[in-house]
């Protein structure tokens, strides 16, 4: 039988775990302090012992001092191993989805679908207390920080995407974790940069024996997709209680889920999924497939030769393709045997992007930590901890086509041109295309087009170790020491198969034999391998961290009691390096008809030019705590916290917290405090990066909607941009004033009450304005030049093209200075404006003995009032514009505004649970809700909002415990998602939003365990 050893070793991990001198105000208020665990009174054992011990052991992730009467006031959620172990969770994600003050994760496979290289590909999770933003929040273990994972992508703040970085959900081992604790309030005066919306902590068991055994198989009903996990267990103490080591290993592997799993996500065209009579009801915005296709259009460059006259081309010179049998082939010409042309104007042959790409990747994943604790003669401990993760995926994706900004041309001695050379068994007869084609043959630019053969397949291989080495012991009169040396090291290798070289493809478009690329056979026998090439990306992030603690839990006494403190230093080394494939980082460059290059464009079709990027930090800290007891009800915590970052400065942060406990049934809690987020390695150290969007051009909206163009048949004003951004050493850290107040109330030892409202004011946000703000910013200039001196008018922001005839006629007659397409955006990293998020949590706990079995109530939620990005600079010169009506109050300033309910961000999210256990029998049955939102793309024009319903569903598992030949065995039987809810849909790539939202629907596991 496995046991925990209550020993010294319980308070192994300092900071995290202590033990309070008063007692009776622990018995009061210790169930305040577990919103997700619940007392004592809910363990599954009766042992007085263990009872007396869980009382005592107070979390006090909050503070740094051992024994602290401050813990019981800190707002500290805690997800025990029984919680874990009752709810079935498998791993770090599903374990984030438990608390209610995780927001969206956007490091999903489902949202990234669409990232390509440049998203964080494979086993990723990203952690978002507060919904603020990934890289709010503070990761550690055991009480030391957590190396981020090796891979960044962007997530939008302001106007445009930045890059973002979070440590890795999928690395933290579930098996053998003791807790999981959440400080839900800024905490960087304790623990330092980053802790802006909190502190998620990951403690692990040190005192584990025994061995236990445990495997699960999960299956489910809409998908065929089974999960496999299997685990082993193993502590031991030795040298009569002085030396404990431990083992803890788990594999698990998951099946590939593909988008023709379920017919929701088969047909990425969704309107047909909207519901009849909607405002919606055949909205294009819900048609998620490509006009990009094996079935291109193709213009003639150059002359026509009266192609047109002949029906082969429109007055553009441009025709579409189809393959033979398709309706709109009539009227047309055949080209081959599988395919016609048909004059442009018949509508494009669109593409299904979900004809075989993967809602959630293959997988296997390996989490392993074991732990060397050693009490020496002179009672100095020894203590070491080492980590390894290892997860391999293998993910189906969509077909690349080429961005509209890099066309590729057929040439005219291509060998299936069919308009190529005189004497090519593929060209059109004279009776078709006439005699004027000249018998050098035309060039053709291709357009709409999909190079479909093969689906890009990605291989990703992620892998973090970490290695710890601490002492620890004590001196004198209470005084505790701790000091350790920590690294840890994620590596990601991203290998994605059958991509398509510019290069490569131009030269085989320009091929005159048959080992030519052909476009105009919908992929069949079309020798596309010939510009097929892998494309890597290798990321690595390593963090080096030395630091010493020394505290007393009372260093000297006031009337009210002794006085705790802490002193510490630390010092840390962060670092990243990505390494880009040749044909991204300009190693291998290609040139288009325009000679555009690098760093402007990339030799891979569909993917921005990038380069290599590196950098590192030093960061020294020096920190300090208090807790002073100014009556016997009262305790304040006082922290002060200094950082020197060798990049950008340094910073001082205070933090203030105290509890009150008028009688033994209410206590009042509250803090305020500082805290601060340092620009991360990406913003600062980046070079060039370009990226291509089409975005609207507002200048030449105004000049069509004014200028006699309201239909824009002459204009074109959503076009594609490039955006031109890089790293900026004048970055400033975050800044952000935290505060809360709460309140417990334990009426009854049964039964708690808690509610905690909290406030978060964050300054200075690294953003971008924002491509289409910056056109906004360049219509605000030309409305107050007016038509006078137009020489030096516009945002130099801009890089614009001269205008045409049309743009000069169109432009003037709106009274503007008249202005060609934007070519590029030049939008640099900059800190910003406020972000203001504010709400409460609230939580109901219940535990009641009977002769009829143990019964546990938990009810907890986090509820958000407020989430406002506030505009400042520049965002608010536009809106003061619209104020005084020189610019329309209908253009949109993008990124600044009540952000509350709008995409994933939702008023309400709680979860519930009651536990039940008789003897050998167990039972649990968990409600998960989350509140509606609305999708910002789809509001209509009368402001009519699509409002993604409320989600909700059930779990429920009973388990048998019996023993056998003295071993303790196990089993559990579960459903999840017991009525099978799907999730609402969403214009999104699989039809539902799946940074907020699983669309799986039911399952079935059976879990066993044996204890050895």
């Amino acid at each position: 039988m496995h046991s925990q050893h209550n020993t010294k070793g319980s308070s192994r991990v300092q900071g995290t775990l202590s033990r309070t001198p008063r007692f009776s105000l622990a018995l009061a208020c210790s169930l305040a302090l577990l919103p997700l665990s619940g007392p004592a009174l809910a363990q599954d054992t009766n042992d007085d012992e263990d009872v007396d011990r869980v009382l005592e052991e107070v979390v006090v992730t909050g503070t740094q001092i051992r024994g602290a009467s401050i813990n019981e006031a800190l707002s500290v959620s805690v997800i025990s191993s029984d919680d874990i172990e009752a709810l079935g969770i498998s791993s770090g994600d599903e374990l984030l989805d438990v608390i209610p003050e995780q927001g969206q994760n956007f490091f999903n496979e489902a949202e990234n679908i669409a990232g390509g290289v440049n998203a964080a590909r494979g086993d990723i999770g990203a952690f978002n207390l507060r919904n603020i933003g990934t890289g709010n929040t503070l990761v550690l273990m055991n009480g030391r920080r957590v190396v981020n994972a090796a891979s960044y992508q962007t997530e939008e703040v302001g106007g445009s995407f930045v890059p973002v970085a979070t440590a890795n959900s999928a690395a933290i081992p579930v098996f053998g974790l003791d807790r999981l604790e959440v400080l839900r309030d800024g905490a960087s005066a304790i623990y330092g940069a980053d802790a802006v919306a909190g502190v998620v902590n990951t403690v692990m068991r040190d005192d584990y024996e025994g061995l236990t055994v445990s495997g699960r198989w999960q299956t489910y009903d809409n998908i065929p997709r089974d999960d496999y996990t299997a685990t082993v267990e193993w502590g031991g103490s030795f040298n009569s209680g002085r030396t404990y080591a431990g083992l803890f290993a788990t594999f698990y592997h998951r099946d590939r889920v593909n988008s023709q799993d379920d017919e929701k996500w088969a047909d990425s065209d969704y309107r047909r999924l909207i519901p009849e009579g909607s405002p919606w009801e055949g909205d294009t915005a819900f048609r998620n497939d490509s006009a990009n296709s094996l079935w291109g259009q193709f213009d003639i460059v150059g002359d026509r030769y009266n192609l047109n006259d002949l029906d082969i081309t429109d007055s553009a010179g441009e025709f579409e393709t189809y393959p033979i049998g398709d309706p709109r082939c009539e009227g047309g010409f055949q080209i081959n045997e599988f395919t016609c042309g048909h004059a442009d104007g018949q509508g494009t042959y669109r593409y299904n992007l979900n004809e075989n790409r993967d809602v959630a990747s293959e997988l296997d994943r390996i989490n392993l930590y074991t732990y060397l604790n050693h009490e020496f003669d002179n009672g100095i401990e020894s203590y070491t901890e080492l980590g390894w993760y290892q997860a391999k995926s293998n993910l189906y994706r969509h077909p690349a086509a080429s961005f509209t900004a890099v066309k590729l041309r057929v040439g005219p001695e291509n060998y299936y041109n069919p308009f190529g050379p005189c004497g090519s068994p593929n060209r059109l007869p004279d009776s078709i295309i006439g005699t004027e084609v000249p018998c050098e043959g035309l060039q053709l630019e291709i357009d709409n087009y999909r190079f479909a053969e093969l689906p890009r397949i990605v291989d990703v291989e992620n892998e973090t170790y970490r290695l710890l080495q601490g002492f620890r012991g004590s001196f004198g009169n209470n005084w505790d020491w701790d000091s350790a040396v920590l690294y840890s090291k994620a590596s990601r290798d991203d290998v994605t198969h059958n991509r398509v070289s510019n290069q490569l493809m131009q030269d085989a478009l320009e091929d005159p034999t048959e080992a030519a690329y052909n476009p105009f056979v919908g992929g069949m026998g079309s020798n596309i391998e010939r510009a097929l090439v892998d494309v890597y990306r290798n990321s690595e992030s390593d963090l080096a961290l030395a630091d010493f603690k020394l505290t007393n839990p009372s260093i000297f006494n006031t009337w009210a009691g002794g006085v705790g403190f802490l002193a510490g230093a630390e010092y840390r080394r962060e670092s990243f390096k990505d390494d880009r494939d040749p044909r991204l980082d300009g190693t291998i460059q290609f040139t288009d008809w325009q000679n555009d290059t690098y760093p402007f464009i990339s030799d891979i079709v569909n993917s921005s030019p990038t380069p290599d990027n590196e950098g590192d930090r030093n960061v020294a800290s020096l920190f300090t705590e208090f807790i002073v007891p100014l009556h016997e009800t009262l305790d304040v915590q006082l922290a002060l916290r200094y950082e020197n970052f060798s990049d950008v400065g340094s910073t001082t942060v205070p933090k203030v917290a105290f509890g009150w406990t008028p009688t033994e049934w209410l206590m009042f809690r509250g803090s305020w405090s500082e805290a601060f987020r340092a620009p991360n390695l990406i913003t600062i150290n980046e070079t060039l990066v370009v990226r291509n969007n089409t975005n609207t051009d507002w200048a030449c909206e105004y000049a069509a909607e004014y200028g006699g163009d309201p239909d824009q048949d002459i204009l074109d004003c959503s076009y594609n941009m490039q955006r031109r951004a890089q790293g900026s050493q004048e970055l400033e850290p975050e800044k952000s004033d935290n505060s809360s107040l709460g309140i417990v109330l334990t009426p009854t030892e049964n039964l708690t009450l808690t509610v905690d409202f909290w406030k978060i004011k964050k300054e200075d946000t690294i953003g971008l304005f924002g491509e289409e703000n910056h056109t906004m910013l360049d219509l605000l200039y030309r409305l107050q030049a007016g038509t006078g001196s137009c020489a030096s008018v516009g945002n130099p922001a801009l890089g614009r093209i001269d205008p045409d005839d049309d743009q000069i006629a169109i432009y003037t007659a709106a009274g503007i200075c008249p202005a060609g397409d934007v070519e590029f955006v030049d939008d640099n990293y900059q800190n910003l404006d406020v972000r203001k998020v504010e709400g409460y949590d609230f939580g109901v706990y219940y535990d009641l003995d009977t002769n009829y079995g143990d019964w546990s109530f938990r009810w907890q939620g986090s509820i958000y009032t407020r989430y406002d990005q506030e505009p400042g600079g520049a965002a608010q010169v536009l809106l003061d514009a619209q104020e005084d009506g020189t610019l329309p109050s209908n253009y949109p300033v993008t990124g600044f505004s009540d952000l509350l309910r709008m995409d994933g961000n939702q008023e309400k999210k709680m979860n519930a649970r009651a536990r039940w256990r008789l003897d050998e029998w167990g039972a649990t049955v968990a409600w998960y809700y989350l509140d509606d939102f609305y999708q910002s793309s789809l509001t209509l024009e009368d402001g009519s909002q699509w409002v993604i319903p409320s989600y909700d569903y059930f779990n429920l598992s009973a388990d048998y415990t019996f023993d056998a030949f003295d071993i303790t065995t196990r089993i559990r039987l579960a459903v999840n998602n017991v009525t099978d809810e799907r999730a609402p849909l969403a214009d999104r790539y699989f039809g539902y939003f799946s940074d907020a939202h699983s669309d799986y629907g039911r399952s079935y596991y059976i879990d066993f365990r044996v204890d050895f």
